[in-house]
């Protein structure tokens, strides 16, 4: 057996050492109490349990906002760094971009047009009220 100490368990073990004194300084009494029956307890952890979802449901709310508003700035970035790319190989003529027409050998090369479609981002899910971020793909 390893002398290893899991810092998580040790974090989690002293969060309960507190909150164990925090609920004697405020109920005056420790978990060994002998006035709830079985069903208090119950209850107790049920109403625990009914916070626990309402604390749930605000972060997952503040989270997806702050994931959208994220997804923004990512895909202005995305567009803006590959905007100055195509700048870049168009004013330098090391490279032609074509069209997806012009990709045939027997076609004439008409210069610089992109054909821009908006697909999904691979692996990522979304709820069903969610607005699917999309990127740019040629």
């Amino acid at each position: 057996m390893s002398n290893q100490k899991d810092s998580i368990v040790e974090s989690v073990i002293k969060d309960i050492s507190e909150r164990a004194e925090v609920g004697l300084k405020k109920y005056n009494t420790t978990m060994d109490r002998e006035d709830l029956i079985a069903s208090d307890w119950v209850q107790h952890a049920y109403e625990e349990c009914l916070d626990m979802a309402l604390y749930l449901k605000r972060l997952r709310k503040d989270m997806l906002a702050m994931e959208k508003e994220l997804r923004v700035y990512k895909t202005r970035d995305m567009v803006r760094e590959r905007f100055e790319e195509l700048k870049t190989l168009n004013s330098s003529g090391s490279k032609e971009v074509h069209s997806k027409e012009s990709r045939n050998p027997s076609s004439e090369n008409i210069g610089i047009k992109f054909v821009y479609t908006l697909v999904p981002k691979p692996n990522e899910t979304y709820t069903d009220l969610e607005k699917k971020p999309r990127g740019w793909h040629y």
